[in-house]
């Protein structure tokens, strides 16, 4: 025998022992694919929590999320507006490309949602809580169920607690919390009006404030139904191997926040939490967009994506909070109880805005309308009382073009678009606005062919027979008593 005959089979078994580790390792990480549940508040601020500063308002389980987890705080909604916000997360699509731009429209059956590659690589799909998508595409998730708005966290336990237990799943957990209307009981104890923040755009009235801390109350109870879940996945040991964010699909429904398109109503709080993978504790201040969602999850599943998704993975900057992932976010505002066109664009210091209708009044949602807030705002607008500020949703004509400072003005409320020092800032997003609405077939907009109001501006009454003008009203069937 050659003398080193010895050692070379001792090589040899040594790879070979190596390659077969690998092997295994590989065969470990196919065999515990990751979960996905994703959290949905129904009009909740970005900034209305403890991760993200608001103390005044009770959520220890986003808290706990924010410390197990990553805070992401610069993370943008495609639009404010419910339905159409939900049809593009799941489908990686801008609203004006899903076929369901406004409010109330359903998401046509040729949409392909995320939930559907996911089914084919094995995934249990499930969407329990709000729907608000329509029935065409209801065939794309494996189960479906809506929930009071007081048993949702129950309903969410239960779908886990029923799964198939040999595949992965994906939930999208969306709850109606905080929207609107409101009433005592939510949460217990309630929270004080004299402890809540009121923003500077709205009036600081005791009226505003017991409306304030009602909202509260329900986005505390939306934490508390969270809790209910990361207890159970505790105890099923699913922690470690499920991924979570935490969403909103559009601004608190009060004045100057929901179906806008400045940082009150499209920047969402977004807390992703994923052992292993996630740095506990971490802040990523990347722009990061809603439409990026379906892609993402699709990326950490192993699952190729359509061609049909806008969006692209922000897997990367999950790893490493330096990595950048888009220069741009953009945001739309169509129908939404009202006639509107806005578009917006987001860079990491500056929001520019187009506005296509300066005639037509900043009028908030016909639930905000018809709030204990509004009121309160008509009142004061009536007596002088109001600040420029906050009668900015009230009166006309509007600007054509804004432009926020978003990192000196959050709440953007000082437009500096007339400003020559940004005046360079302003022609770049411009064109940068203009290129993704050719880019994406967002073209040949007329005031002429948009959906017209279906409430009274004012008074906030309805004035169509359905949910859309566009949707045929539906006819009542009589009760037979059979």
């Amino acid at each position: 025998m050659h003398p080193k005959t010895p050692k070379m089979i001792l090589s040899v078994l040594c790879l070979l022992c190596l390659l077969n580790t690998e092997r295994v390792i590989a065969s470990s990480q196919k065999e515990s694919p990751i979960n996905f549940i994703i959290f949905v508040a129904d009009d909740m601020a970005w900034d209305d929590s403890g991760p993200y500063g608001n103390t005044s308002v009770r959520t220890p389980n986003l808290d706990r999320l924010a410390a197990e987890g990553m805070r992401f705080d610069q993370a943008y909604l495609t639009c404010s507006s419910c339905s159409p916000s939900r049809c593009s997360m799941l489908t990686g699509r801008y609203p004006h490309n899903t076929g369901a731009g406004e409010l109330h429209l359903p998401l046509p059956g040729d949409q392909l949602m995320l939930t559907s590659p996911l089914k084919s690589a094995g995934y249990w799909t499930a969407a329990v809580g709000k729907w608000h998508l329509g029935d065409a595409v209801s065939d794309q998730v494996d189960f479906r169920k809506a929930s009071k708005p007081e048993q949702m966290g129950e309903a969410w336990v239960s779908a886990i607690q029923s799964r198939p237990k040999d595949k992965p799943f994906f939930l999208w957990a969306a709850h109606s919390d905080p929207h609107r209307g409101y009433s005592p009981g939510a949460v217990d104890p309630p929270h004080d009006p004299n402890s809540v923040i009121v923003p500077p755009f709205l009036p600081d009235t005791p009226l505003v404030r017991e409306d304030i801390a009602l909202y509260y109350d329900e986005v505390s109870r939306f934490d508390k139904h969270i809790g209910m879940v990361l207890s159970e996945l505790d105890q099923q040991n699913l922690s470690d191997s499920t991924m979570i964010l935490v969403i909103s699909d559009n601004g608190r429904p009060f004045p100057h926040c929901k179906t806008m398109v400045t940082v009150p109503g499209v920047r969402t709080p977004f807390i992703v939490r994923l052992p292993g993978h996630v740095a506990p504790g971490s802040i990523n201040k990347q722009l990061v967009s809603t439409v990026d969602i379906a892609p993402t999850v699709l990326d950490l599943a192993g699952v190729a994506a359509p061609e049909s998704l806008q969006g692209k993975s922000f897997r990367p900057t999950l790893m490493n909070v330096d990595t950048k992932h888009r220069q741009h976010a953009f945001a739309e505002h169509n129908w939404h109880d009202y006639r509107a066109l806005e578009r917006a664009v987001y860079d990491n210091r500056f929001c520019y805005i187009r506005n296509w209708l300066p005639n037509t009044p900043a009028t908030p949602p016909a639930d905000a309308v018809n709030s204990v807030t509004y009121r309160e705002m008509q009142r004061l607008y009536d007596e002088g009382r109001l600040t420029a500020e906050q009668q900015s949703c009230m009166v006309i004509p509007r600007a054509e073009e804004y432009l926020f400072d978003t990192h000196n003005d959050p709440n953007c409320l000082i437009n500096l678009a007339g400003e020559p020092s940004v005046k360079s800032h302003l022609l770049r997003l411009r064109s940068v606005l203009e290129q993704w609405q050719v880019d994406t077939n967002d073209v040949n907009l007329a005031e002429e062919n948009l959906t017209p109001d279906g409430f009274d501006r004012v008074t906030g009454t309805r004035m169509i027979d359905s949910s859309h003008p566009k949707i045929p009203r539906k006819k009542r069937v009589r009760n037979s008593g059979k």
